[in-house]
């Protein structure tokens, strides 16, 4: 997702997408604003403009006066129409589904949820999913989508839209994007929905300004999107991101993945609900501002755990800042006041500045949001991979 584009006809639609991105990035700019940040030319951006009003995308939202070198001039400001194309996002956890029917703006227009029967396979999930889409789309048909965006746990083939291995769930090679795509007819993209999240962060949360952060997710297990130089960083395998399978503890409590001491088997959301012998997250926050004193100590060790083992990536990659979200990011709890505090004291990098360590600001729909990310960047913005 760099902003800087190039003038040649291959990246015809990388400079498109730069220009979607400018405009979710900055409120109404001008044409000359937009040339000026992406570094294309006028007429190159004359011509995007163009085209997108043509197609829907960009709407005149009347007259301004720009503050960039042509003070007191008045321009035409512009906007995205985010009317004119809807997308679909399920965002698939470890224990629920949830889907929404988003704009190009981020917006969720409707939602809906379920929850996951225990010990259920892969075919029959893809036939529950199949049921809950198709009906949850009937009811919302006047709202039409033109491609469906999927955050998903699980080691994810982003190339492919498969899921590799969702451990928790039992499922194995997945071929989740092509087997919707034959149903729904429309083009469907797969992605870790942690890497879903860093994309909506990015694309429409508190990260628009960044080029180098890190979005952390705490949940059933613990993951992280990660973006550098304005690129969200992906391996050749599934991605990279999975600080949960990080060594806290070298001989410690065995994990699914085959080693012992990951980090989430001490500090995910799962590990504080087996350790404290409570039934959710809305427990565990209840209970933490109810003055629990167990409940507080347990999530303080936590948030230092986790800290411990962010400081360390923190200090490889040098990102300004990193956003938390998860049910237990929802509040201002000692977890999130431990890895705040710790970050800052064992970084060597916060000896010369602090790390801007931040809960999300995407609301409830973070996956949603994360999911209909993926859709829009590809599906939408760039229209490939």
């Amino acid at each position: 997702m760099s902003f800087i584009g190039q003038n040649t006809l291959r990246t015809k639609q990388l400079n498109r997408a730069l220009v979607f991105q400018t405009l979710l990035r900055f409120e109404a700019p001008t044409r000359q604003e937009i040339a000026a940040f992406t570094k294309l030319t006028p007429a190159t951006i004359t011509n995007i403009i163009s085209e997108l009003m043509a197609e829907g995308f960009v709407i005149e939202l009347g007259t301004g006066v720009s503050d960039r070198k042509r003070a007191g001039r008045k321009t035409v400001v512009l906007g995205l129409n985010e009317e004119v194309k809807r997308v679909a996002a399920i965002h698939i956890r470890s224990d629920r589904v949830e889907m929404g029917i988003v704009t190009l703006k981020g917006n969720v227009l409707t939602s809906t949820s379920f929850t996951i029967p225990e010990k259920i396979n892969q075919v029959e999930f893809l036939r529950l999913l199949i049921d809950k889409l198709q009906s949850f789309l009937h009811k919302n048909q006047r709202l039409s989508v033109s491609c469906i965006g999927i955050g998903s746990v699980g080691l994810v083939d982003f190339d492919n839209g498969s899921i590799l291995e969702a451990e928790h769930l039992g499922w194995k090679n997945v071929n989740l994007a092509s087997e919707l795509s034959d149903i729904f007819h429309v083009p469907v993209y797969l992605d870790h929905n942690v890497r879903g999240m860093a994309l909506g962060e990015k694309m429409f949360g508190s990260c628009k300004n960044h080029s180098d952060f890190l979005s952390v997710y705490i949940g059933q297990g613990i993951g992280a999107g990660l973006f550098l130089n304005d690129q969200l960083y992906r391996s050749e395998l599934t991605g990279a991101g999975e600080i949960g399978h990080m060594t806290y503890q070298p001989e410690g409590i065995d994990c699914w993945c085959g080693n012992k001491g990951c980090l989430e088997r001490y500090a995910s959301e799962e590990a504080l609900l087996h350790a404290l012998n409570l039934e959710s997250a809305s427990s565990i926050i209840k209970a933490s501002q109810n003055g629990d004193a167990k409940v507080n100590h347990a999530l303080m060790e936590a948030g230092e755990r986790i800290a411990i083992v962010l400081t360390s990536f923190i200090n490889m990659f040098h990102v300004q800042k990193i956003v938390i979200g998860g049910e237990l990011a929802k509040a201002d709890l000692p977890l999130i006041q431990e890895i705040r505090g710790k970050v800052n004291t064992l970084s060597f990098l916060a000896k010369k500045r602090n790390i801007e360590i931040v809960t999300t600001d995407l609301g409830e729909h973070q996956g949603i949001i994360g999911a209909a990310s993926v859709a829009l960047l590809y599906g939408v913005f760039t229209a490939n991979k």
